[in-house]
């Protein structure tokens, strides 16, 4: 479907309530304006029609940004101290008892708080 800017939508919909509801008569009313091959389509009219009832607005909706809970203060604060009591612990084990997914708590100690796993399982700064 073809973005319309907020002006366009009000055209349409002035048009589409001007024309008593009736989409095929909104499409006709549209034609001189948008041009044969570049008017909105039956679906565009009524999914715009739609939205605008349902929000009553033109602006699109906010999508939620997606946040980051595994990597909270208090979990990276929680394998700060964890660490500092005992850093030959296995990272499952460790992730067992803080509650945290294994792979959250390994970017924790890997991209926050720097540390790397050696071969010999101790964590090293």
């Amino acid at each position: 479907m073809v973005k319309y800017t907020n002006e366009q939508c009000l055209q349409i919909l002035k048009i589409y309530y001007r024309n008593s509801k009736s989409v095929a008569a909104t499409l006709r009313a549209l034609t001189p304006i948008f041009g044969r091959n570049s008017r909105p389509s039956r679906q565009a009219v009524t999914s715009l029609v739609k939205k605008f009832e349902s929000t009553y607005s033109l602006c699109d909706v906010a999508v939620p940004v997606r946040l980051w809970v595994g990597r909270s203060v208090e979990n990276i604060a929680a394998v700060e101290t964890s660490v500092a009591n005992d850093p030959n612990q296995s990272i499952p084990r460790r992730s067992q008892e803080l509650g945290i997914a294994k792979t959250t708590l390994w970017q924790i100690l890997r991209r926050i708080l720097l540390y790397t796993h050696t071969r010999s399982g101790s964590l090293k700064n």
